[in-house]
């Protein structure tokens, strides 16, 4: 014990404690004297804030990483239809020629545009017997552009085509609930619809727009109207599906049944769904809430950390401030430095937590396949933070050691 307080005394008298003034640069000399000569104690100190600052900008950006890809979601996936049909079935179908079509996608954002025909249900079957029971299935007709729009995404077999269309050739693309529904698993199947025999081409499980398409039948537009014109229970529902850039769809919306009817515009309905830019705002504002508490949770635990391992580490060191304070250490000399050893320890671990954040920020958006969103200013605000953290969290500590009486520091 005498060894060890001799050694402590010659090296408080190299440091000059003993003066009766200290400046600046030996407050620092000792402070990092004190935080490296125990590198154990000081990482206890130090880890919370390292963990905290590390949530604080990992939280943070995260936070901005998931909006921005939430605005990249949102952006892709825009209002980018427009479906135009006539105010009154009976309005004659010049809207629908090739001229009106033509004027429609030579409009500014106009993706692809075609004609599509909902025929109703229909009886559908696989045998020629009509003591066969059938099924009702809704028939959708569709030019190539319309089944552009629609996007079906084929399982079994290929999408029709221009050749088909031009021909009216009798084929058909199930969805998959039809296929299920008809026993059917592959293509060159022929089906027949109202008694009239069609080919399937394809099998779709999913569509990107219309999803009314999902449990119906999609034969060619011409080979629908020839359909049609066989009877059936239900009128036959003309309509044009347009696809859109992003952003597109309401310009396009006003501008499509003039584009389609010059002479009478007022008798096509243009319906355009509404962009969802509140929602998007709704979701952003409540991550950047989530996130923004989480990261003030995370600094506020490092903050209160760095302040248990302090107070812990001044009962610890009470005989050193006691012969501190034996020496000539005056009360300001101790709280000084107490406090200055906490900053320079918030600071590098504000620094080491920083670090580390943006390394959780990169393998996090690398493994799930994102663009990582860092802002240098969050590390800097972590870094700044913990370095006020360790300051305040030294001050009670400090100021407790301050007053611990030398005789009484030196007899524990």
């Amino acid at each position: 014990m005498r060894t060890r307080r001799r050694k402590e005394r010659e090296e408080i008298g190299h440091l000059g404690i003993g003066r009766s003034r200290l400046n600046v640069r030996d407050l620092f000399w000792e402070a990092s004297v004190s935080v490296l000569s125990n590198p154990g104690r000081s990482l206890v100190t130090v880890v919370g804030t390292i963990l905290g600052a590390a949530a604080f900008v990992a939280s943070l950006g995260l936070g901005s990483t998931l909006n921005q890809q939430v605005s990249t979601a949102f952006d892709l996936r825009r209002a980018t239809e427009v479906l135009v049909e006539p105010e009154d079935q009976a309005t004659t179908d010049s809207w629908l020629h090739d001229a009106a079509i033509g004027r429609l996608t030579r409009l500014n954002g106009v993706v692809a545009a075609g004609r599509r025909t909902s025929l109703g249900e229909r009886p559908m079957r696989r045998m020629t017997d009509v003591r066969q029971s059938s099924a009702g299935v809704p028939v959708i007709g569709a030019d190539p552009s319309a089944l552009q729009v629609m996007a079906p995404r084929v399982t079994v077999g290929r999408s029709f085509g221009e050749f088909h269309e031009r021909h009216a050739t009798p084929v058909v693309m199930l969805s998959a609930t039809v296929a299920r529904q008809l026993g059917i698993h592959r293509t060159g199947v022929a089906v027949f619809v109202a008694d009239q025999a069609h080919t399937v081409v394809g099998i779709f499980d999913d569509v990107v727009r219309r999803p009314e398409a999902l449990a119906a039948a999609i034969v060619p537009y011409s080979a629908a109207e020839r359909l049609n014109r066989s009877g059936g229970s239900q009128p036959a529902k003309r309509d044009v599906l347009v696809e859109t850039s992003p952003g597109a769809a309401q310009l396009i919306g006003r501008q499509a049944p003039l584009a389609l009817r010059p002479e009478a515009p007022a008798e096509l309905r243009a319906i355009a769904p509404p962009d969802p830019r509140t929602l998007r705002q709704e979701i952003e504002g409540s991550t950047t809430r989530t996130t923004l508490l989480i990261s003030g949770v995370a600094l506020l635990m490092g903050t209160i950390s760095i302040g248990n391992a302090a107070t812990s580490g001044v009962a610890q060191r009470t005989g050193e401030i006691g012969l501190r304070r034996a020496v000539g250490a005056r009360r300001r000399h101790i709280f000084g430095q107490l406090v200055l050893e906490t900053t320079v320890l918030g600071g590098l671990g504000g620094g080491v937590g920083a670090l580390l954040g943006v390394l959780t920020i990169s393998i996090v958006s690398v493994v799930n396949g994102w663009t990582p969103a860092v802002e240098i200013r969050s590390a800097v605000f972590a870094c700044t933070a913990s370095t006020i953290a360790g300051l305040l969290a030294g001050l009670v500590p400090a100021a407790r050691a301050a007053r611990i009486p030398p005789v009484q520091a030196l007899q524990r």
